[in-house]
């Protein structure tokens, strides 16, 4: 087959919509989308700003470019946020923003910056009162899963990510897990509640906000500034050979954990800055 380049607009999305009926519209139509991608396939969004519902999945894509020049800006309609089998914390919690399973060669990229925005303030909520109405079922902005096959390999593999901008993830900012050779580049992570150059009681009520959380193995994050209100870049159990450069990070740290009874090896954190971080280098 020939390789298509599938313009979201020309498709019939609608753009510059904030309404509830065209963020079902433009979700419904991308979960479509994405299930029709064939190798070599191009999914481009122009520079501008589409409103989605959560619950955006993709699902076994070999060979295909995301292109995303303008913004994707999730609904910041909670209550009618969908639920289902894969939820953030187990059947019948609320559904990831967008999520993925089961990649292998996929690019995600931008010609300039693209945006994905989570509304993560209406699931933060008022600051001190917030988490404890939601707790972590709330939704996590871009999410990539690589089910173990029969032969236990890693089953999302050799990925990027470049040229994208992440605001105000209602939890996890970017979750990549059980992922083999992943490289993240000059992309750029923020949460924040106020301005400040701090992260004071206010800010840090944006919790559970994680820029970059990783496990598998052949990992490269480089290049990349995230200002957070916790984990900037968290190891997950069972990883090894990663490599974290060039970062430069505020907010709880540079985390390796939580790990239970697995091992991690391999992992280097190195040429980074800490502004106003909490703790720096943190092992848990």
């Amino acid at each position: 087959t020939l390789a298509t380049t599938h313009d979201f607009l020309h498709l019939g999305a609608l753009p510059d919509d904030t309404s509830d009926l065209a963020a079902w519209h433009n979700a419904i139509l991308l979960n479509s989308t994405l299930a029709t991608l064939e190798p070599g396939d191009t999914l481009f969004f122009p520079n501008i700003t589409f409103t989605l519902m959560g619950g955006v999945q993709g699902w076994n894509l070999t060979d295909v470019t995301i292109q995303l020049d303008g913004t994707l800006r999730f609904s910041d309609s909670i209550d009618d946020w969908p639920t289902g089998e894969f939820g953030v914390i187990g059947a019948g919690s609320v559904l990831h923003c967008w999520a993925f399973f089961n990649l292998t060669r996929v690019t995600f990229t931008s010609s300039g910056v693209g945006t994905l925005d989570g509304s993560g303030a209406v699931w933060w909520g008022f600051p001190g009162i917030g988490y404890l109405i939601r707790g972590k079922n709330r939704p996590h902005l871009f999410y990539v899963h690589g089910e173990r096959d029969t032969d236990n390999l890693l089953g999302s593999k050799d990925l990027l990510l470049e040229n994208w901008f992440f605001l105000n993830s209602p939890h996890f900012t970017a979750n990549f897990k059980q992922v083999d050779t992943l490289e993240i580049r000059n992309c750029e992570v923020s949460a924040r509640r106020t301005e400040e150059d701090h992260h004071g009681v206010i800010d840090m009520t944006a919790f559970n906000t994680d820029g970059f959380d990783v496990s598998g193995k052949n990992v490269w994050i480089h290049d990349c500034v995230i200002w957070n209100q916790d984990d900037c870049i968290s190891v997950g159990d069972d990883s090894e050979h990663m490599l974290f450069e060039r970062i430069r990070a505020s907010g709880i740290g540079l985390v390796i954990g939580s790990i239970s009874h697995n091992t991690v090896n391999n992992i280097t954190f190195r040429d980074s800055s800490m502004h106003h971080t909490w703790k720096g280098l943190y092992l848990k």
